[in-house]
């Protein structure tokens, strides 16, 4: 669909006059959206192409926002540099329930506030058992990683963090969504990134959770068979016992009319996964697999495992440029420990991407350990939170700011690093 300049400019507002010195606020505009169907596709598309980022793709964004979680609501920017596209930046506006705010972090490793954290944290959940809060997220939360935002390679660190800066603005000052919005949180950013935000807006709070597990793929390998043989032997003995725990399931892709068929079995093994998990802000649409396989088409594979006709687990995910994207794993847990479900699982994941040309697998956060169990390395970013009453976000600054991720102990299986 083309989109006309004069289109553009009637979306674009005025940017916030607060910046650093370096950076001249006249060069730049915004256009917001609030429909991927309505973004300009060639600027955004260009964009995407240059960052490589698939789960920045219109037709992603597209499928997420045509059956979203209850109540929530999408915001795109374009920015531009004279006329020139140069970053493009997403949103999903959301209300969350707060009371679980610890289950993600060790709040008894927090120095010397140790004492007041440990007692007040119960306290803390307690009390906001039934508090919702109205949250703009720069970012996916269905998925981890920098999925955010783009910028071209002339946008300087202080040009980004003045674009996302007068991006959040506009959109809360817009108030499109018709709710008014609480809180803004700009989620997996990098560390440089995030201390050039602060010189901008230092009422933000940073603060870090569970890694992304990333998986590396060796250019020599062309299945799972070849990684387990760069394993040291202690590793490669424990991947190919559980390998073979699984042997008598079936594991095959599930088309999309299978995929509508089994679809209330793969959500119960969905939610039977989600009921454990520490930490979660939103769940998934009913219909989520259903709409993601219809739009993506073969960019999204879901990939069941059968114990003669029952579907007793699944894995999914999105094929990007060069690079492949965990999503959604379904276990029925009875089945977990003597057929090493969730292992071969991740054993399926990696065989799959390896196979598919890409060169990593983002394994998303949570069980970072039985990740590392097979070469997957921790990302670490940054995530900053501001609440936009002024003594709300006092409170909520001091909490966040002395609170650490859960620890974990990182596994090497690999016996030599990779060549180079």
């Amino acid at each position: 669909m083309a989109i006309s300049l004069d289109f553009i400019r009637d979306k674009i507002g005025g940017l916030r006059k607060q910046c650093d010195g370096n950076v001249n606020e006249d060069d730049f505009s915004l256009a917001h959206f609030t429909s991927a169907f309505d973004i300009p596709t060639s600027h955004w598309n260009k964009l995407v192409l240059e960052s490589g980022n698939y789960l920045l793709s219109a037709p992603y964004l597209a499928a997420l926002e045509q059956h979203p979680y209850k109540g929530m609501f999408f915001h795109y920017v374009v920015a531009y540099k004279q006329e020139e596209p140069v970053s493009i930046l997403y949103y999903q506006e959301t209300d969350v329930h707060i009371a679980n705010v610890d289950k993600n972090v060790d709040t008894d490793k927090v120095g010397d506030t140790q004492s007041f954290f440990s007692k007040a944290k119960g306290v803390i959940s307690s009390s906001l058992e039934s508090v919702k809060a109205r949250l703009l997220v720069q970012g996916n939360l269905l998925q981890s990683g920098e999925h955010g935002g783009f910028f071209t390679e002339s946008i300087t660190l202080e040009q980004q963090a003045f674009l996302v800066d007068s991006a959040w603005r506009k959109i809360v000052d817009s108030n499109k969504s018709g709710k008014k919005i609480r809180c803004v949180l700009i989620k997996d950013i990098t560390k440089d990134l995030d201390e050039q935000i602060k010189l901008i807006d230092d009422d933000f709070a940073s603060f870090t959770v569970q890694p992304n597990m990333i998986s590396q793929i060796r250019p020599e390998w062309n299945s799972f068979d070849d990684a387990m043989g760069d394993f040291s032997s202690k590793y490669r003995v424990r991947s190919k016992k559980a390998v073979k725990q699984a042997e008598h399931l079936q594991l095959r892709e599930l088309n999309a009319i299978e995929i509508q068929e089994l679809n209330d079995t793969i959500m119960q093994l969905f939610k039977n996964v989600e009921a454990g998990a520490d930490f979660h802000m939103v769940s998934i649409h009913p219909r989520y697999f259903i709409d993601l396989k219809a739009a993506l088409e073969d960019h999204f594979i879901l990939k069941g495992y059968f114990d003669g006709a029952e579907l007793i687990g699944f894995y999914s995910y999105v094929k990007g440029i060069d690079h492949n994207y965990a999503s959604f794993v379904g276990l029925n847990y009875d089945y977990n420990r003597d057929c090493a479900l969730y292992q071969n699982i991740l054993y399926g994941l990696l065989d799959d991407s390896i196979r598919d040309g890409a060169k990593s697998i983002d394994l998303a956060r949570t069980a970072m350990e039985i990740k590392s169990t097979m070469g997957a390395e921790p990302q670490e970013y940054q995530l900053m939170v501001k609440h936009l009453n002024g003594i709300t976000n006092s409170i909520v600054k001091r909490f966040i700011q002395n609170i650490r991720p859960k620890e974990w102990t990182q596994r090497r299986p690999f016996k030599e690093a990779p060549k180079q």
